[in-house]
């Protein structure tokens, strides 16, 4: 606390023992009341601090919030549909390339048919060659043998008389009934060379044709899977982008109403202590509210803060390269020359707690899970002025910039000693 009317009262009040130094305090906060008029005794607001949300702020904003649910909803809508669109497509893909799957089997079977098909055929087109061979053979043996003479001429004309052309006539019929036999033979190897041939062609063309089918089928429905993904994927994107608004908005409308209630905290405290009632805070240090570190102190320790923004947070680091919380507040303030502990509970001890509309850059604000118990504070970050804090929030988030009512739970401040 600054002295009062000469050098006895100059200098900060920094013992926190008993005796003469606080004798001296007493006095001189006893003859700052007497001497400063009524008007000069509130303290004054810093500028830029942010005035309280009206009501109406609370109400667009929570306007907002339902908006940005309904919005979110229709979205969440959409995209359910399309996911059961997706599944249905999917489904209808994996039976079609089953059936694709089923068609390459069975061309390829046809293939191994007609493979088989044609070593028959090529057999069969021996058969025939030989077939038409011996026919000409026959035919030849028939002209030799026959010598275009008429039968009775061949029988008197016989070197070897009658019994030789008898002989040589059941000869010739025994030739007659080997063509037939060799006749028969070929036209059946020709026969069966054609069915060969044409069976295994249309087998193979049948396939074939089912092969493509089936092909055509897999792709068309592939494709249209790959657009219903991509819809899907469109449509949760813009879900996500939604929900992200709408966590937003949330945030928006729980700041609002924790700074407004805030606000009304600090008034009825204040009210209360005009009237000279208690002060409201049972964990207020007993030292004095003006023991804390210098502004220019805050300034540096607010400054350097800003100049680790981007790293990242890591539980139990105080630097250089991540920080948790309390690790940062704990070095910002050491290059302001006050050092603090590497704890939030600790540092919510370790200077004069700060009324919220008498923020200065420097002062730590923290967050509590129950705002009437300090032993539930969880989180501090480092006030730098018009509503905003530099922090370290959270596993996988970075130092950053967040309002001072974006946590929540906001418990109050304290302006670390000097």
């Amino acid at each position: 606390m600054r002295g009062v009317r000469g050098t006895r009262g100059r200098g900060k009040v920094r013992d926190r023992l008993g005796g003469r130094a606080s004798l001296r305090v007493v006095v001189g906060c006893g003859l700052l009341m007497a001497l400063t008029p009524p008007a000069a005794q509130a303290r004054p607001r810093l500028e830029g601090h942010p005035k309280p949300p009206s009501r109406a702020q609370i109400n667009a904003a929570e306007n907002q919030v339902r908006q940005h649910q309904a919005a979110l909803g229709t979205e969440q809508g959409k995209l359910s549909a399309a996911s059961a669109e997706l599944t249905k497509l999917q489904t209808q893909a994996e039976v079609l390339i089953e059936r694709y799957d089923q068609a390459q089997v069975n061309e390829q079977r046809a293939a191994s048919a007609q493979a088989v098909t044609e070593a028959r055929l090529r057999q069969a087109e021996r058969q025939q060659a030989a077939s038409r061979l011996r026919v000409a053979r026959l035919a030849a043996q028939q002209f030799e043998s026959g010598g275009g003479f008429s039968p009775v001429t061949a029988m008197l004309g016989n070197a070897d008389g009658p019994q030789a052309y008898l002989r040589q006539v059941g000869m010739g019929q025994a030739l007659a009934e080997s063509g037939t036999e060799i006749l028969a033979g070929n036209q059946a190897n020709d026969a069966v060379a054609t069915v060969f041939r044409t069976q295994a062609h249309k087998l193979l063309v049948a396939k074939q044709a089912d092969l493509k089918a089936a092909n055509d089928l897999k792709v068309a429905v592939q494709a249209a899977v790959s657009r219903q993904q991509m819809f899907v994927k469109l449509t949760r994107g813009k879900r996500n982008k939604l929900a992200g608004e709408l966590a937003a908005a949330q945030s928006k409308e729980s700041s609002l109403k924790a700074a407004r209630q805030a606000a009304l905290a600090a008034a009825a405290a204040e009210q209360a202590a005009a009237a000279g009632g208690p002060s409201g805070s049972s964990q207020v240090p007993a030292w004095a509210w003006g023991s804390g570190a210098s502004a220019s102190q805050g300034d540096i320790a607010a400054s350097w803060a800003l100049t680790q923004l981007g790293k990242p947070y890591q539980w139990g680091a105080a630097g250089p390269a991540t920080y948790d919380c309390s690790g940062l507040t704990m070095v910002a303030w050491a290059h302001a020359g006050v050092q603090l502990l590497h704890y939030t509970g600790y540092q919510w001890q370790e200077g004069p707690h700060v009324p919220l509309n008498q923020l200065r850059r420097g002062d730590l604000l923290f967050f509590a899970t129950n705002t009437a118990d300090p032993s539930t504070i969880h989180h501090v970050g480092i006030y730098i002025g018009n509503g905003m804090m530099v922090d370290a929030p959270f596993t996988g988030a970075f130092v950053r910039i967040d309002s001072m009512y974006q946590p929540g739970g906001l418990i109050g401040a304290v302006r670390p000693a000097g």
